[in-house]
Protein backbone atom coordinates (compact mmCIF):
# COMPACT_ATOMS: atom_id res chain seq x y z
CA UNK A 1 0.00 0.00 0.00
CA UNK A 2 2.99 2.59 0.83
CA UNK A 3 4.25 1.65 -2.07
CA UNK A 4 1.59 2.15 -4.51
CA UNK A 5 1.19 5.45 -2.36
CA UNK A 6 5.58 6.10 -3.23
CA UNK A 7 4.06 5.92 -6.70
CA UNK A 8 2.19 8.28 -7.06
CA UNK A 9 3.29 10.87 -5.16
CA UNK A 10 6.79 9.93 -7.51
CA UNK A 11 4.56 10.23 -10.26
CA UNK A 12 2.39 13.66 -8.96
CA UNK A 13 5.94 15.29 -8.41
CA UNK A 14 6.98 14.85 -11.70
CA UNK A 15 3.99 15.60 -13.57
CA UNK A 16 3.90 19.59 -11.77
CA UNK A 17 7.51 19.77 -12.31
CA UNK A 18 7.22 18.85 -15.78
CA UNK A 19 3.96 19.70 -17.28
CA UNK A 20 4.83 20.95 -20.36
CA UNK A 21 6.79 17.88 -21.63
CA UNK A 22 2.94 15.77 -20.76
CA UNK A 23 0.94 18.64 -22.29
CA UNK A 24 3.42 18.57 -25.32
CA UNK A 25 2.84 14.57 -25.40
CA UNK A 26 -0.83 15.26 -24.70
CA UNK A 27 -0.97 17.31 -27.59
CA UNK A 28 0.84 14.85 -30.08
CA UNK A 29 -1.52 12.12 -29.06
CA UNK A 30 -4.63 14.25 -30.17
CA UNK A 31 -2.73 15.10 -33.50
CA UNK A 32 -2.30 11.32 -34.12
CA UNK A 33 -6.17 10.86 -33.38
CA UNK A 34 -6.87 13.31 -35.55
CA UNK A 35 -4.39 12.30 -37.67
CA UNK A 36 -5.84 8.94 -38.09
CA UNK A 37 -9.48 9.81 -38.84
CA UNK A 38 -8.45 11.51 -41.70
CA UNK A 39 -6.35 8.98 -43.39
CA UNK A 40 -9.63 6.79 -42.66
CA UNK A 41 -12.19 9.06 -44.47
CA UNK A 42 -9.23 9.52 -47.02
CA UNK A 43 -8.85 6.04 -47.56
CA UNK A 44 -12.98 5.14 -47.72
CA UNK A 45 -13.19 7.89 -50.15
CA UNK A 46 -10.23 6.73 -52.41
CA UNK A 47 -10.11 3.07 -51.89
CA UNK A 48 -10.54 1.07 -55.50
CA UNK A 49 -11.69 -1.96 -53.31
CA UNK A 50 -14.25 -0.02 -51.87
CA UNK A 51 -15.58 1.15 -54.84
CA UNK A 52 -14.24 4.98 -53.66
CA UNK A 53 -16.88 4.48 -50.63
CA UNK A 54 -19.80 3.85 -52.59
CA UNK A 55 -19.96 -0.30 -52.28
CA UNK A 56 -22.55 -1.52 -49.67
CA UNK A 57 -21.26 -4.15 -47.04
CA UNK A 58 -22.82 -6.77 -49.00
CA UNK A 59 -21.02 -5.92 -51.79
CA UNK A 60 -17.62 -6.95 -49.73
CA UNK A 61 -16.54 -10.78 -49.65
CA UNK A 62 -14.40 -11.84 -46.80
CA UNK A 63 -11.44 -11.64 -49.49
CA UNK A 64 -11.96 -8.33 -50.10
CA UNK A 65 -13.14 -7.38 -46.85
CA UNK A 66 -9.89 -8.69 -45.46
CA UNK A 67 -7.76 -6.73 -48.22
CA UNK A 68 -9.74 -3.91 -47.72
CA UNK A 69 -8.64 -4.03 -43.68
CA UNK A 70 -4.96 -4.58 -44.09
CA UNK A 71 -4.52 -2.14 -46.80
CA UNK A 72 -5.92 0.63 -44.47
CA UNK A 73 -3.62 -0.49 -41.26
CA UNK A 74 -0.88 -0.36 -43.62
CA UNK A 75 -1.81 3.00 -44.29
CA UNK A 76 -2.58 3.93 -40.70
CA UNK A 77 0.84 3.12 -40.24
CA UNK A 78 3.06 4.13 -43.01
CA UNK A 79 1.24 7.85 -42.50
CA UNK A 80 0.07 8.23 -39.22
CA UNK A 81 1.65 5.90 -36.61
CA UNK A 82 5.26 5.22 -37.94
CA UNK A 83 5.75 9.45 -38.52
CA UNK A 84 4.26 10.06 -34.65
CA UNK A 85 6.86 7.38 -33.14
CA UNK A 86 9.22 9.33 -35.18
CA UNK A 87 8.46 13.19 -33.33
CA UNK A 88 7.34 11.43 -29.78
CA UNK A 89 11.06 9.64 -29.60
CA UNK A 90 12.76 12.83 -31.02
CA UNK A 91 10.73 15.34 -28.46
CA UNK A 92 11.64 12.17 -25.45
CA UNK A 93 15.20 12.47 -26.59
CA UNK A 94 15.21 16.36 -26.94
CA UNK A 95 13.51 16.74 -23.66
CA UNK A 96 15.79 13.90 -21.71
CA UNK A 97 19.52 15.28 -22.68
CA UNK A 98 18.57 19.02 -23.20
CA UNK A 99 15.61 19.40 -20.48
CA UNK A 100 15.54 17.24 -17.58
CA UNK A 101 18.19 17.92 -14.44
CA UNK A 102 20.51 15.74 -13.41
CA UNK A 103 18.59 14.52 -9.95
CA UNK A 104 15.35 13.93 -11.75
CA UNK A 105 17.36 11.62 -14.34
CA UNK A 106 18.67 9.62 -11.09
CA UNK A 107 15.20 9.25 -9.82
CA UNK A 108 13.98 7.44 -13.11
CA UNK A 109 16.89 5.52 -13.18
CA UNK A 110 16.30 4.57 -9.74
CA UNK A 111 12.53 3.76 -9.83
CA UNK A 112 13.31 2.22 -13.05
CA UNK A 113 15.84 -0.42 -11.32
CA UNK A 114 13.62 -1.00 -8.62
CA UNK A 115 10.12 -1.79 -10.49
CA UNK A 116 12.50 -4.31 -12.51
CA UNK A 117 12.90 -6.52 -9.53
CA UNK A 118 9.32 -6.57 -8.63
CA UNK A 119 7.60 -9.37 -10.36
CA UNK A 120 4.86 -8.79 -12.50
CA UNK A 121 2.04 -11.27 -13.01
CA UNK A 122 0.36 -10.68 -16.25
CA UNK A 123 -2.70 -12.28 -17.62
CA UNK A 124 -2.68 -12.97 -21.38
CA UNK A 125 -4.93 -14.47 -23.01
CA UNK A 126 -4.56 -17.92 -24.78
CA UNK A 127 -5.58 -16.31 -28.60
CA UNK A 128 -8.15 -19.09 -28.99
CA UNK A 129 -10.39 -16.48 -30.66
CA UNK A 130 -7.62 -16.02 -32.94
CA UNK A 131 -7.59 -19.84 -33.74
CA UNK A 132 -11.35 -19.81 -34.14
CA UNK A 133 -11.24 -16.69 -36.97
CA UNK A 134 -8.55 -18.33 -38.58
CA UNK A 135 -10.60 -22.04 -38.75
CA UNK A 136 -13.26 -19.57 -39.98
CA UNK A 137 -11.88 -17.56 -42.78
CA UNK A 138 -10.10 -21.18 -44.03
CA UNK A 139 -13.76 -22.81 -43.88
CA UNK A 140 -14.98 -20.16 -45.97
CA UNK A 141 -12.13 -20.47 -48.41
CA UNK A 142 -11.99 -24.43 -48.99
CA UNK A 143 -16.14 -23.78 -49.56
CA UNK A 144 -15.15 -21.26 -52.28
CA UNK A 145 -16.67 -18.22 -51.15
CA UNK A 146 -13.74 -15.93 -50.16
CA UNK A 147 -15.16 -13.63 -53.08
CA UNK A 148 -18.59 -14.27 -53.03
CA UNK A 149 -20.12 -11.10 -51.44
CA UNK A 150 -21.27 -11.23 -48.37
CA UNK A 151 -24.74 -10.09 -48.84
CA UNK A 152 -25.25 -12.93 -51.39
CA UNK A 153 -25.57 -15.71 -48.73
CA UNK A 154 -27.89 -16.20 -45.82
CA UNK A 155 -26.41 -15.12 -42.61
CA UNK A 156 -27.29 -19.01 -41.69
CA UNK A 157 -24.12 -19.75 -43.75
CA UNK A 158 -21.62 -17.81 -41.89
CA UNK A 159 -23.10 -19.03 -38.84
CA UNK A 160 -22.75 -22.51 -40.15
CA UNK A 161 -19.17 -21.71 -41.12
CA UNK A 162 -18.14 -20.47 -38.02
CA UNK A 163 -19.42 -23.42 -36.06
CA UNK A 164 -17.55 -26.00 -38.81
CA UNK A 165 -14.38 -24.13 -37.74
CA UNK A 166 -15.16 -24.06 -34.03
CA UNK A 167 -15.66 -27.81 -34.49
CA UNK A 168 -12.69 -28.55 -36.49
CA UNK A 169 -10.59 -26.64 -33.83
CA UNK A 170 -11.77 -28.56 -31.30
CA UNK A 171 -10.99 -31.96 -32.65
CA UNK A 172 -7.58 -31.01 -33.97
CA UNK A 173 -6.75 -29.55 -30.83
CA UNK A 174 -8.95 -31.83 -28.36
CA UNK A 175 -7.66 -35.31 -29.89
CA UNK A 176 -3.80 -34.57 -28.19
CA UNK A 177 -5.30 -32.62 -25.50
CA UNK A 178 -7.45 -36.17 -24.68
CA UNK A 179 -4.36 -38.42 -25.70
CA UNK A 180 -2.42 -35.97 -23.01
CA UNK A 181 -4.55 -36.57 -20.25
CA UNK A 182 -5.66 -40.25 -20.41
CA UNK A 183 -1.40 -40.85 -20.40
CA UNK A 184 -1.11 -38.23 -17.85
CA UNK A 185 -4.42 -40.40 -15.69
CA UNK A 186 -2.51 -43.60 -16.88
CA UNK A 187 0.79 -42.70 -15.64
CA UNK A 188 -0.23 -40.91 -12.15
CA UNK A 189 -2.09 -44.18 -11.75
CA UNK A 190 1.07 -46.61 -11.84
CA UNK A 191 2.84 -44.07 -9.88
CA UNK A 192 0.57 -43.80 -7.26
CA UNK A 193 0.79 -48.15 -7.20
Amino acid sequence: MSEEKSDETFWKGMAKKHWVFFLILGLLVVGLIIGFFTILLTYVANSDLGGYGTWNLGQFSVGTGIAWFLLLILWELLIGFLPFIGVCCLFVAIYWFVVVSEEDKVAFKAREKKEKKKKHRQKEGGGITFLFTIAFLIVVFVEGHWLTPVGNLPYSYWIQAWLTGFIWVCIVAGIPILILAILYLVYKSKKSK
